[in-house]
């Protein structure tokens, strides 16, 4: 078996409070072995599931995914494509900063309006003790 880290697997990812991301968020993400990638969060307003793939190895990472975007009413508004790029300082934990542009249901697009740092855990198997 590699000693070498992979993101393959589900994490709990956090993303940090900051000046263009007014709210913490909490995710969970798959990163898949085929390169494919599947997220979501606990802030509808934050987006859909979102879609995307990643390429990589080692402990440095670059996924790119996107979200459909709707109103408080549910009317839909446009997307978010969200990029990132990651460094696994454990084989069960990791570092990045994510950055996303929004494209309105026009198809104009607004480049970088989010950027925040981000933090990821490998989920962990928890026993289930009966009662």
């Amino acid at each position: 078996m590699s000693n070498q880290p992979s993101i393959v697997g589900a994490w709990k990812m956090t993303i940090a409070q900051t000046a263009t991301s007014p709210e913490a968020l909490e995710t969970m993400q798959t990163f898949f072995a085929d390169g494919n990638y599947l997220e979501t969060n606990n802030n509808p307003q934050a987006g859909s599931t979102g879609h995307g793939v990643w390429i990589g190895s080692g402990d440095t990472y670059h996924y790119t995914f996107q979200v459909f975007v709707s109103d408080t009413q549910g009317n839909y508004m446009g997307k978010r494509v969200i990029r990132t790029t990651i460094q696994m300082d454990s084989p069960d934990h990791y570092t990045g900063r994510g950055t996303a542009d929004v494209i309105d249901v026009a198809g104009n697009v607004t480049k970088n309006v989010f950027a925040a740092p981000i933090e990821g855990a490998r989920m962990k198997v928890e026993t289930c003790v009966a009662a």
